[in-house]
């Protein structure tokens, strides 16, 4: 595990995430403008403290299990982060004190989604990235 990469990827994610869901927030009354600039805001604090940890620890867990096919390992380490925004956002509503409403779907659903979405970001930045480490380090 390579904390540097970790790093790298979670900056990328708060910036494709942010662009990402800011196209899919716009509408008449806040354009795009308004979302880029508020998105990082709440994006980032989320990422950097629960979904960094949450990779760490996925990808720490993943790493004990010997996966012989390659496709099934994507696929696992895929659904493990979908689980891990899920539970990345569920951590965040008990930090906030929404315990109560934490089983109301149609409050908690929206962001729920937006959290596995960013996880997927996630994910595919940092294969993305660590296949290209992997390059870069064979070359030398």
């Amino acid at each position: 595990m390579n904390l540097g990469r970790k790093l790298l990827t979670s900056l990328l994610t708060v910036i494709l995430f942010s662009l990402a869901a800011s196209l899919l927030s716009m509408s008449e009354t806040y354009d795009f403008g308004f979302y880029i600039a508020v998105y990082p805001i709440y994006a980032a604090p989320l990422i950097f403290l629960i979904g960094l940890p949450l990779s760490i620890v996925v990808d720490f867990l993943l790493n004990k299990i010997r996966f012989t096919n390659h496709v099934l390992y994507l696929i696992v380490k895929l659904l493990s982060y979908a689980c891990a925004g899920f539970v990345g956002m569920c951590i965040f509503y008990l930090v906030i004190g929404a315990r109560e409403n934490i089983f109301n779907l149609k409050e908690t659903f929206p962001l729920t989604l937006f959290g596995v979405f960013a996880a997927m970001i996630f994910v595919l930045v940092d294969l993305g990235l660590e296949a290209l480490f992997s390059v870069r380090k064979k070359r030398r």
